[in-house]
């Protein structure tokens, strides 16, 4: 079955383009609608006339019509990228699933410029499509509008049924039953947990929504001090979060993509550390590992990059380095070197390998600037000559203190 990943663009289509065609990554491209060509047709983009950027070109339409401003308060929707993945049995050709993507495009979005990029940069280089369509409708000029993500799914399925491909004919295109949960116990113990199905797919170089939203997640609650912040993460990480069933033994968070509300799981399926509960206990400990501010504020760009340019590779790369800072209670790249040397210390092979992936780490971390070099030092040394800080204990005493030394005050103003 093919499976159909969706994500909204809201910047220039330069950046998406530049990724889906760096380093002559692309197989193949296809575009529709564009000045140059017949309407609803895609043609291969070499047919284009000298000059063509399909991503200037979205640019520009976006412009013209005024879809560039923000709708209800609302960063415009520039684009809609949909990731089209075949199912690894069926062995389709690049062909195949160009065949299958443009028809699929030109059922939904047969009045919008579009632009279909080939890629087979997975572990088993299994090819596939991205789709990217642009927000305006040429017939109306009206923003792009997907009212039944649902028919999307179902539609892609009726286009491999009808090639003879794999399909699906549930509603929804899920990785297990997530049937609500009758137990006092979590799922798992696990802080991290995957699934067969998650493994599976991972190893087929398939894409996991599971995987996807663990990822977001773990960046969430790396940042996140406590649970509005945890939502406020999650929401710019097009992440949504549902309370469970009150019928449920064990409360806990559901989240589900913001663009694709039927993919959805439990926190602590996800691992232990996902749940709502271990959450809350994480958010209530003072000496829970976070980031500093600027390091902060640099995961999350990396984070929201990766997501609008559905760099998903990126995103796990992302989400593991944190996994690692987490556990080392890594807060600088010296943190992380002493950590390393300790490890090299030990005589075991298990150390050995430990020290190799966190080495890896470093270098990911130093060439990303998710840490400093070292850490700031919390308690500033006192200038001399001023008074120290009043310690939570001493409060009290130096307080009655004071009043008594007032008191005594205005008895001699009142004898005088």
């Amino acid at each position: 079955m093919p499976l159909l990943k969706p994500i909204a663009g809201h910047t220039g289509c330069a950046g998406i383009k530049h990724y889906l065609e760096k380093g002559g990554r692309a197989l193949g491209i296809m575009v529709m609608n564009f000045a140059w060509q017949e309407e609803r047709a895609f043609e291969d983009v070499s047919a284009a006339p000298a000059g063509f950027d399909w991503a200037d070109s979205m640019d520009a339409t976006r412009r013209a019509c005024g879809n560039d401003t923000p709708y209800r308060g609302k960063p415009a929707r520039t684009f809609k990228h949909f990731v089209m993945s075949p199912d690894p049995q069926d062995g389709l050709t690049a062909d195949q699933v160009a065949e299958l993507a443009s028809a699929w495009a030109l059922r939904h979005f047969a009045d919008f410029e579009a632009a279909i990029v080939l890629h087979d940069d997975n572990e088993r280089r299994i090819p596939h499509a991205h789709i990217v369509v642009n927000n305006t409708n040429l017939a109306t000029e009206r923003r792009l509008q997907t009212p039944d993500p649902l028919e999307l799914n179902r539609s892609i399925q009726d286009l491999a049924e009808e090639r003879g491909y794999r399909f699906m004919r549930n509603d929804t295109v899920r990785e297990e039953d997530e049937g609500q949960t009758r137990k006092a116990t979590p799922a798992t113990l696990q802080s991290v947990y995957m699934r067969r199905a998650e493994r599976e797919i991972q190893k087929e170089g398939g894409y996991s929504w599971v995987a996807d939203i663990r990822n977001r997640v773990t960046v969430a609650k790396a940042l996140a001090r406590n649970e509005d912040e945890f939502m406020a993460v999650l929401e710019a990480l097009e992440v949504d979060v549902s309370q469970n069933s009150e019928k449920s033994w064990r409360r806990d968070w559901i989240y589900s993509l913001s663009d694709h509300p039927t993919w959805r799981i439990g926190g602590e399926k996800l691992g232990l550390s996902f749940g709502q509960e271990a959450l809350r206990r994480r958010f209530d400990r003072i000496a829970a590992w976070h980031p500093a501010p600027a390091a902060s504020r640099r995961i999350l760009s990396e984070a929201e990059s990766a997501i609008e340019l559905n760099d998903l590779s990126e995103l796990e790369r992302l989400a593991g380095a944190i996994e690692a800072f987490m556990s080392a209670n890594a807060h600088s790249l010296a943190d992380l070197d002493r950590r390393i040397e300790r490890l090299e210390g030990r005589a075991d092979g298990d150390s050995a390998e430990r020290a190799e992936a966190l080495r890896e780490v470093r270098a990911y971390a130093a060439a990303n600037r998710l840490l400093p070099e070292t850490a700031q030092t919390r308690r500033q040394r006192q200038p001399q000559g001023e008074e120290a800080p009043v310690r939570r204990g001493d409060a009290k005493p130096r307080s009655r203190e004071t009043q008594a030394q007032q008191e005594r005050r205005r008895e001699r103003r009142e004898l005088r």
